[in-house]
């Protein structure tokens, strides 16, 4: 039991620092370097796209910033930390999908190590601005259930 501790803790660490240094994680304004001509030439699907990832990714941090005060809360021997660990593994699976949207600026902080998936970037190269769209509400979705699972592993405690 020590050990699977021992490994979740170190998951999750892992989970923790990757999404802090990742380019996916920054706040910042969707559109910001970005010149006004280059904002008025994107269609309204592929801007909605670019808000919908932007809200998606402030959604995420959110719901892993909450499952991380959950699991400091919960003890190795309650039922629900098994539940928690699938969860956040859960969560690591989905947050790999949460790929730059192609044609954005990726703003590094000062030092900060510069981590894309440029492969899944170039795919999403090939989708049109409406299959980006549904791309990312999909994503979102998927976000939302996760947020529905802890909610109700929460609730059941």
């Amino acid at each position: 039991m020590k050990k699977t501790y021992l490994i979740l803790t170190i998951s999750f660490a892992l989970t923790t620092m990757l999404s802090l240094v990742s380019c996916d994680d920054h706040s910042h304004d969707s559109h910001e370097g970005q010149s006004d001509k280059a904002i008025s030439e994107m269609s309204d699907d592929r801007l909605m796209s670019i808000e919908t990832h932007e809200d998606t990714k402030r959604l995420g941090k959110e719901f892993h910033v909450k499952l991380a005060n959950q699991f400091a809360k919960t003890e190795l021997t309650d039922s629900s930390f098994p539940l928690l660990a699938e969860l956040d593994a859960n969560y690591v699976v989905w947050s790999k999908t949460l790929v730059k949207i192609p044609g954005t600026v990726c703003d590094h902080e000062e030092g900060e190590e510069h981590i894309h998936d440029h492969a899944a970037e170039a795919r999403l190269e090939k989708l049109s601005d409406e299959e980006l769209l549904e791309l990312q509400k999909a994503i979102q979705e998927e976000l939302m259930g996760l947020m529905s699972r802890l909610d109700e592993i929460i609730s059941n405690k």
